[in-house]
């Protein structure tokens, strides 16, 4: 999904379309794909180049509306930190590392989850779902083996 479709979307869902909200998600779309999964902080920093006078509840509030509208993931890490990704070209699912924080895409979805849930709680209704499974990556697993024959 590129930039204009997902401006559109927000129209459709009648979210007032300032120039701030837009780049907010340009740098969504262009800068937080893949590997990188940027904070608010960082991505504040960013919208600051055009709009300096941005505040940060204003990012924050931003990325929690485009959350809420489909259009934007938060990721959990374990330094504490939430970061965020575009989430208009389909959701995926992560490992995520937890020594080094890094987030790798699952390139598939546990469906059988999703229709247990649905089967157990028949009265919710289910419009989103988020799957993170946690573990070390192969290079924190690498340092840590490592450092343990050290005495």
């Amino acid at each position: 999904m590129k930039l204009q479709e997902a401006l559109h979307k927000l129209k459709e869902q009648g979210v007032r379309l300032t120039p701030q909200r837009q780049e907010v998600l340009r740098i969504l779309i262009e800068e937080a794909g893949g590997e990188e999964h940027l904070s608010a902080e960082e991505i504040w920093r960013l919208v600051r180049k055009r709009y300096a006078s941005i505040s940060f509840d204003t990012i924050y509030r931003t990325l929690n509306l485009f959350v809420r509208c489909g259009l934007a993931s938060e990721l959990d890490f374990p330094d504490g930190c939430r970061r965020f990704e575009f989430a208009g070209n389909g959701h995926h699912h992560h490992l995520v590392c937890l020594k080094c924080g890094r987030a790798e895409e699952l390139a598939f979805c546990p469906e059988d989850c999703l229709i247990r849930a649905q089967f157990e709680k028949p009265g919710f209704k289910i419009t989103g779902h988020a799957f993170k499974i946690y573990g070390y990556c192969p290079k924190c697993q690498q340092v840590s083996d490592g450092s343990s024959h050290h005495s």
